[in-house]
């Protein structure tokens, strides 16, 4: 058995967003009071939507509006990290730069990745619907380090059901504007909707805002907030297409090999990766398949799409310095958590059963690069990635 974990000894990371949200909330307050005054359009009201337990019947859950749109003199700045190196040698034009996979339809690989927040607490799992057509899934800690989300990205594959659909969280700014991408959730708390709609520089389609009804973009099923909305890849870029939003994409994708790179650290059949709230992750290696198949909870994960086991080819534990907010992200007053995905940290990849030590960087222009052993660029297996995200002080277990 091998332990493994990311000591502090880090860098310093620059300031980040996290250290201006008091004059942020400064910002509501005067935004909110210039509402009362008549002074603005009046805004959408946020949608509460708790993410634990909801509130006893016969207590209102009482939303408060999201202020209007106001000027700020500086915008976000862009993150001042290390430089991040490129990959070796840039992909061929028909290989898509998150799966190392040959497409036939090039056209997707030159437009916005789509990234979709995915509910993932029990409920959420159960109902989980296209993760395989992804090329990346993120799942990272949310809330008060209660429980992980996910968000995943679509750009080789087109998918015509998504879900369940839940809000954005902070982790989902820095990721989105690493990939140049588009972000589809659910709302968010006042905060992040605010910064969303109007800070960053990735286009934001909000469920709630841009389709209230759920039949434009998105899609209903049942009335359990936790399971009922659903997206497509389809819905999303018609959303860009009206919004004139869609551009035409570049950015570095990552370094792929058949052929695992030799200077692997040992064996890894199985991983195992200790998210709170009895949310624990387990990958397997199965060696007929040569892939490694997915365990949340002590449960099989499943894809309802496929109706299999969810399954991936590389299992990459980044980990990072995480952050506890002032951001109340539900009506039952929960924090939200701040993850820092720019600058650099320690990385363990798994991949055919082994397992690669090194160091991501990463920065708002370029997703992360994989570093192993004089600098060299950690080969992926071509296909799918799974991102899991934790602290510095978690022990990742594999044998």
């Amino acid at each position: 058995m091998i332990a493994s974990s990311y000591s502090n000894s880090i860098a310093p990371v620059p300031a980040r967003l996290a250290s201006r949200l008091p004059i942020f909330v400064l910002l509501l307050l005067l935004g909110s009071l210039l509402l009362l005054a008549g002074c603005g359009p009046e805004a959408p009201a946020a949608t509460a939507t708790p993410t634990k337990t909801p509130l006893p019947a016969g207590e209102p859950i009482i939303a408060t509006p999201v202020p209007a749109a106001q000027a700020i003199d500086t915008p976000i700045p862009p993150t001042d990290t290390p430089e991040v190196p490129p990959t070796a040698t840039p992909l061929p034009a028909n290989i898509a730069p998150f799966t190392g996979k040959e497409v036939v339809d090039t056209a997707p690989l030159h437009s916005r990745p789509i990234f979709i927040c995915i509910n993932n607490d029990a409920v959420g799992r159960s109902a989980h619907y296209g993760l395989g057509k992804a090329d990346l899934v993120y799942e990272y800690i949310v809330d008060g380090f209660t429980m992980t989300r996910i968000t995943a990205l679509y750009q080789s594959q087109s998918a015509d059901r998504i879900g369940p659909v839940r809000s954005a969280r902070m982790p989902n700014i820095w990721m989105t504007q690493m990939y140049d991408g588009v972000l589809a959730c659910s709302g968010g708390s006042d905060e992040i909707r605010y910064l969303l709609k109007n800070e960053v520089g990735f286009p934001y389609l909000d469920v709630d805002i841009d389709d209230p009804s759920n039949t434009v973009y998105f899609s209903s099923v049942g009335t359990d907030y936790r399971t009922r909305l659903q997206a497509s890849t389809d819905g999303v870029r018609r959303w860009l297409q009206d919004v004139d939003k869609d551009k035409d994409w570049s950015r570095p994708g990552f370094l792929y090999n058949e052929v695992p790179a030799t200077f692997d650290a040992g064996q890894a059949s199985t991983i195992q990766i200790p998210y709170p709230g009895g949310n624990q992750v387990e990958w397997r290696y199965d060696t007929q398949r040569n892939q490694y198949v997915r365990f949340q909870g002590g449960q099989v994960h499943i894809d309802n799409e496929t109706g299999e086991q969810i399954f991936t080819d590389n299992v990459i534990v980044l980990f990072a310095e995480h952050e506890l907010t002032n951001m109340v992200e539900d009506s039952l007053g929960t924090k939200g958590v701040d993850v820092d995905l720019y600058g650099f940290g320690d990385f363990r990849i798994f991949r055919d059963g082994r397992v690669y030590e090194g160091t991501w960087r990463a920065n708002d222009e370029s997703p992360p690069r994989w570093l192993g052993p004089g600098e060299q660029n950690v080969p992926l297996k071509p296909g799918q990635s799974w991102i899991q995200v934790v602290r510095p002080t978690d022990i990742i277990t594999y044998q």
